[in-house]
């Protein structure tokens, strides 16, 4: 009953916050307004839904609200203007790392297991992004690795594995598709986090 009742709260306030964040990004078109609305549902109502079928802690499901919602914004953000900003993902840091210390203090037998998989999640996935970077050069941005640590630091090491291999299947067919269908080379720029966002709502939703 208290998770439901966050998850009502959560779209509601999540709505009113990105309606306030998508007017400072100029971005608040009836089409961004609605994949805004759409999005959150998925996020908070059907999030929460499947979550409570996965008996998770309520702790559990209020990191992994704030990471889907998080990502869903800077999704839309990055589709437009291939921005992720340093100033957002330093939010998302500070609140993990809250988060992080309210996961210790309900499980103290787990302590060392909760900040080994969170830490090594941070610095795994940006160590992982940050060597594709370096090969594939152009390809990957620094906002990418940088946002990549973030998702491994609310994740998890072991999740974070899953996810990245749903995001790039996610990212490979879009990638594909930009070519078949807008005329693109293989040189054009594309967006990272509406992948990432997607990839990492699946694996949540999935239970990983």
């Amino acid at each position: 009953m208290i998770q439901m009742m966050g998850a009502v709260f959560g779209l509601a306030a999540g709505i009113l916050f990105g309606r306030y964040q998508l007017k400072r990004w100029n971005m608040d078109s009836k089409k961004s307004m609605a994949v805004l609305a759409a999005g959150s549902a998925i996020v908070f109502l059907a999030g929460g839904y499947l979550m409570l079928q996965y008996e998770y802690h309520i702790l559990k499901m209020i990191r992994y609200w704030i990471l889907m919602y998080s990502l869903l914004l800077l999704a839309m953000l990055d589709s437009r203007d291939r921005l992720i900003p340093n100033k957002a993902l330093l939010v998302l840091l500070g609140v993990r790392t809250v988060l992080l210390a309210a996961d210790c203090a309900c499980f103290p037998q787990l302590i060392m297991e909760i900040l080994i998989s969170s830490v090594v999640g941070l610095a795994g996935g940006g160590g992982i992004f940050l060597l594709a970077g370096l090969i594939a050069r152009k390809g990957i941005g620094m906002g990418d690795v940088k946002m990549i640590g973030v998702i491994g630091y609310y994740l998890g090491f072991q999740v974070l594995m899953s996810d990245l291999i749903i995001t790039m299947t996610f990212t490979v067919l879009g990638g594909l598709a930009v070519l078949a269908f807008r005329k693109a080379s293989l040189h054009s720029e594309m967006a990272f986090a509406p992948y990432a966002a997607a990839g990492t709502i699946i694996t949540i939703l999935m239970g990983f």
